[in-house]
């Protein structure tokens, strides 16, 4: 999910370039907040279930919180 919002955040940014005008938000932006909050919720139960296996879940886990976290520095940093 973060990965497709990287590839909208990017194409954004070759469309517009990085100094564009600001703008509404357009059906992009809502999608890539669904997908951003939507995924929110997975990662929660993704380490309640790996609960009693934290080491093999750990580097997935931090992927997938990097990600999120690189997605929203750039959606906050670019809007």
């Amino acid at each position: 999910m973060s990965i497709i919002v990287l590839m909208m955040v990017a194409f954004d940014i070759w469309k517009h370039g990085l100094h564009a005008p600001h703008h509404d938000e357009d059906t992009a932006d809502h999608i890539a907040m669904l997908l951003m909050y939507g995924q929110v919720p997975i990662m929660f139960w993704f380490a309640a279930s790996g609960r009693k296996r934290v080491r093999r879940i750990l580097p997935t886990l931090f992927l997938q919180l990097g990600l999120w976290a690189v997605t929203f520095v750039a959606a906050v940093r670019l809007s």
